[in-house]
């Protein structure tokens, strides 16, 4: 029965993303040719339909802006590829039951790496905003515009401020207003401290007062922010360890016993009551993992 359902489930998840890789390819043909179309029609009329992006969810688009990371079809079709494949080892390999926990687990990971990447990423941007509003506000006292300021600010600013600014910067050189462009970026970013920073600015462009020392105070407050941080990690870095191990424990153990004991691991592979509890503690050591995640969130 469990093998049954492994391989309905198997197929119907092959069939979702043959179906899609259909629909995704139709798409660029379509507009392949309605820009054929718009070519002979005159530049004057231009593009019918222009490439499809991907969309995405409005949960997940602040998340891969964070982390840097752009979805592109080729990209999101060559790792659907090499999951199929692994996929299919797998399946040849060990079964139904394990193809599917292995399919089920490849987003697990793909998210759990991809918020890992947005959170290292964010922090150092964080930990590197001060140092930039400092150079905006020393650039805006010698004579320079606000829009000028952001802008020759990341020559000297960190690596990491010039990856997230570098688009913001190009719409300021082009003449975007500063403060719709600036609260551009903290919508797409949905970072705390880019936020404040696009608020202290719409709000200095709308009512007037001193700039420089609204940056010289948001540099404090980040700065502040930075430490506090810190000294949360520092305190909670045993407890941090400490549900590492309790999650990583069930696998060692699993690993060990099946490196001392081969066969112990038939029970599980190729007789249905073990295939149950496979899928079962699977499940539960995911459901363990998000709960100590979310335990561990911290957030100020």
């Amino acid at each position: 029965m469990v093998r049954a359902a492994a391989y309905l489930a198997l197929a119907l998840v092959v069939l979702g993303i043959i179906a899609f890789y259909l629909l995704v390819e139709r798409a660029r043909g379509l507009a392949a040719i309605d820009r054929r179309l718009g070519l002979m029609a005159g530049p004057h009329l231009g593009a019918v339909r222009t490439i499809v992006p991907i969309s995405v969810p409005e949960r997940v688009a602040p998340l891969l802006a964070q982390a840097q990371v752009e979805m592109t079809l080729q990209g999101l079709r060559n790792l659907a590829l090499a999951g199929l494949a692994i996929v299919g080892v797998v399946l040849f390999l060990a079964g139904p039951v394990a193809a599917l926990a292995l399919l089920a687990g490849i987003p697990f990971c793909a998210w759990s790496w991809l918020q890992a990447r947005a959170r290292k990423r964010t922090e150092a941007l964080t930990d590197a905003l001060p140092l930039y509003l400092d150079g905006v506000r020393q650039l805006q006292a010698i004579g320079n515009s606000l829009s000028q300021a952001l802008e020759r600010a990341l020559a000297d600013a960190p690596e990491i401020v010039r990856s997230y600014f570098a688009g913001t910067a190009r719409r300021l050189e082009m003449g975007a207003p500063v403060g719709e462009t600036m609260q551009q970026l903290a919508d797409r970013l949905r970072i705390p401290e880019v936020s404040m920073l696009a608020a202290a600015i719409r709000t200095n462009l709308r009512f007037g007062g001193s700039l420089g020392a609204t940056l010289t105070n948001l540099a404090a407050i980040l700065r502040e922010r930075v430490r506090i941080r810190r000294e949360l990690a520092a305190a909670t870095s045993e407890a941090r360890i400490s549900s590492r191990v309790l999650i990583a424990m069930p696998l060692l153990a699993m690993i060990m016993l099946v490196a001392t004991n081969p066969a112990y691991i038939d029970f599980f592979i190729h007789d249905a009551r073990g295939q149950k509890l496979s899928v079962m503690a699977i499940g539960l050591e995911l459901i363990g993992i998000l709960v100590v995640s979310r335990m561990m969130r911290l957030a100020f």
